[in-house]
């Protein structure tokens, strides 16, 4: 199975997935949202920046979500789809959308974890149809990048060849 970081996002599929984060994070008075692939690269983020790391959290994130699956075939569960981890300032949620993807939304105390499960679950199924058009345009769109990468080797080659 194809990863998204394996695939070219067009920058109008990039602000459609912008768009429905950034609502997210208004919706929820979250401090972040990440889209993140199940290995744990970070593919976008909302909310807070610079206030902490993002590439590690959605690393570990990653992690965690992927003990939990396992912890639901011990349990004889078809799935986990969703786990939330509560502490004393912040709560983190995260939802499975699709099979190879991860919705993570951080939040405070302040917001209602039922109102952050129904947004979430919203945001998660458009997120889905959005990474879904995307992995169907990609192969195409990764020809394009691959064919200019390979004319610009071309022609530094060329010239390297006949250089002065």
């Amino acid at each position: 199975m194809e990863q998204l970081s394996n695939l070219v996002v067009s920058e109008g599929e990039l602000g459609n997935i912008a768009r429905v984060l950034g609502r997210l994070t208004l919706d929820t008075a979250a401090s972040h949202v990440l889209l993140l692939d199940k290995s744990g690269q970070l593919i976008a983020a909302q909310g807070q920046m610079g206030q902490r790391d993002l590439i590690a959290l959605g690393a570990l994130l990653a992690g965690a979500f992927s003990s939990s699956r396992h912890v639901a075939e011990i349990l004889g569960e078809t799935d986990f789809r969703h786990i939330l981890q509560q502490g004393l300032h912040e709560s983190i949620s995260t939802s499975l959308i699709g099979e190879q993807w991860l919705l993570v939304v951080v939040f405070d105390k302040q917001t209602h974890i039922g109102l952050v499960k129904v947004l979430a679950r919203k945001a998660a199924d458009e997120l889905e149809r959005v990474l879904e058009r995307v992995r169907a345009g990609g192969g195409r769109a990764k020809e394009q990048v691959i064919n200019v990468q390979f004319r610009n080797s071309v022609e530094n080659t060329i010239d390297l060849l006949f250089q002065d």
